[in-house]
């Protein structure tokens, strides 16, 4: 339920800043990073060597010269037949330059792959939904009416709150059609890097006065699941999916119990709440389920009647090689909850997800 096949060409120039682009493109070449790979080995530095192994991994495949090579890539890792639901990135908005490839064309290179039909049935592309882009109503429309796209994705931390009131017209129109939002939900990630000004430095709706940091931790005041009570508040049967679950870190806050914050009320549990409290709220494992140390917790969790009809398993492919591989992250999982919970999560509680009225 969670993939990525953009390449590298729909990234804006400035994404990294200016001294990492020599280093990405070092460790891109295979014959650099198996290099480093057996240099680090020898000197025993083994972390280091693993590090240069999963950065040239997840490089590489952003580095394919087509969505298409890159669905192809992914297909490889799962059984013959599996359906993916492809999301797309439109990063236009985020302060970070221009990417070589506009998002609309992004968006036509998906379309393309799903008019094939040896792909048709396995591709569930997305639309991004950015509340700056301009006609971003009519290109929803146009794509999920039009070009068989499946569904709608959202990253609040590219720059607004999914309560940004120039969303309300998609949401009604995803509500009234069962149309599945999927939305970036944990800490971390893509993020704006413009200005940080007074006003954003005030939550909208709770007048909060909101610290002044740098931008990769400001940014959370737009992820966190507290948001997303005021969309259900006025869309209540909207179906959403929050994304990782509310991050791999969220998860381990909740397991410590950490004694030193006064109100521990994790973002693993707001999103259990919203799950309760309303009837299509979804969350997927993906990217967080690389740390080993959460299948317990996700086991325990699926042993809830309710939660258990609402995770979906994504991986986060291919932002998750810079952890571990795709092979590595299902293997695992459905190694460790078992076939018949994996089969809810990856086949079950997708078809729900995605049945649209």
């Amino acid at each position: 339920c969670h993939v990525h096949t953009f390449n590298r060409n729909a990234v804006p120039d400035r994404f990294l800043p200016g001294w990492l682009n020599p280093l990405a493109n070092f460790l891109e070449n295979k014959g650099t990073a198996v290099f480093l790979f057996r240099l680090f080995n020898t000197l025993r530095k083994h972390e280091l060597a693993l590090l240069v192994k999963k950065y040239h991994a997840f490089l590489n495949v952003g580095g394919l010269k087509s969505q298409l090579e890159i669905f192809k890539h992914l297909q490889g890792f799962y059984p013959v037949g599996t359906l993916f639901c492809v999301l797309p990135m439109d990063m236009d908005f985020m302060q970070a330059g221009v990417a070589k490839q506009p998002y609309l064309e992004q968006l036509d290179e998906l379309a393309q792959i799903k008019k094939d039909p040896a792909y048709r049935n396995l591709i569930h592309p997305f639309v991004f939904v950015h509340p700056e882009r301009k006609g971003i109503f009519d290109i929803v429309k146009k794509y999920v009416e039009e070009k068989g796209f499946a569904g709608l994705k959202l990253y609040p931390p590219l720059g607004y709150y999914p309560f940004d009131k120039r969303l309300d017209e998609i949401y009604s129109y995803a509500e009234k059609y069962q149309l599945p939002i999927t939305t970036h939900c944990a800490r971390g990630g893509v993020f704006y890097k413009g200005k940080i000004t007074a006003d954003m430095l005030i939550h909208p709706k709770t007048g909060e006065q909101l610290k002044q940091q740098k931008n990769k931790f400001f940014t959370d005041a737009y992820t966190n699941p507290d948001n997303y009570r005021y969309v259900l508040e006025r869309f209540p049967r909207l179906k959403i999916n929050l994304a990782h679950f509310g991050g791999y870190d969220e998860w381990q806050k909740y397991l410590e119990g950490n004694t030193f914050e006064d109100n521990l009320n994790t973002w693993y549990e707001k999103i259990i709440g919203l799950t309760r409290r309303y009837p299509n709220v979804y969350s997927d494992i993906s990217y967080t389920m690389f740390n080993a140390d959460l299948f317990a917790l996700l086991k325990l969790t699926l042993q809830d009647d309710l939660l258990k009809k609402r995770i979906l398993f994504g991986s986060d492919f291919y932002m998750v090689e810079q952890q571990t591989n795709e092979r590595q992250f299902v293997t695992n999982v459905q190694g460790f909850i078992g076939e018949e919970n994996f089969r809810r999560i990856a086949d079950l509680n997708p078809r729900s997800f995605l049945q649209r009225i």
